[in-house]
């Protein structure tokens, strides 16, 4: 019979992964923790398994999930480029930008107008 995995666990797997995927967007964890307004050592201290507490957390997690969505339509290379660049649904502005506001839901919609072909 598997092994249920607990809640702590699922959220230090999750946790993990959305550290990788923000060093995936940006580059380093430096760079990814100045975007999400915490600082290095709380990132190197989330990639070990410790969650990351309040609006940073919810930020990176947040990547994290766009991140997913987004290696559903494009290589792994395309999608800092995407993050990156002015979106038309997001009226030109950075979906980077629409996150680190907490727009993640707006951020999704322009994933899904990418996956269906929609423009603005």
């Amino acid at each position: 019979m598997a092994r249920k995995h607990s809640l702590r666990e699922r959220r230090l797997a999750l946790t993990q992964a959305s550290v990788d995927a923000g060093e995936v967007v940006f580059g380093s964890r430096a760079a990814l923790a100045e975007w999400a307004g915490s600082h290095r050592s709380q990132i190197t201290r989330a990639a070990e398994g410790q969650e990351i507490g309040g609006e940073a957390g919810w930020r990176v997690v947040g990547l994290a999930a766009v991140v997913t969505a987004l290696l559903g339509i494009y290589e792994p290379e395309a999608v800092a480029g995407w993050l990156h660049g002015a979106n038309p649904q997001l009226r030109d502005r950075r979906p980077l930008d629409v996150l680190a506001e907490g727009d993640v839901a707006a951020v999704m919609a322009a994933v899904q107008a990418a996956r269906t072909g929609a423009y603005a």
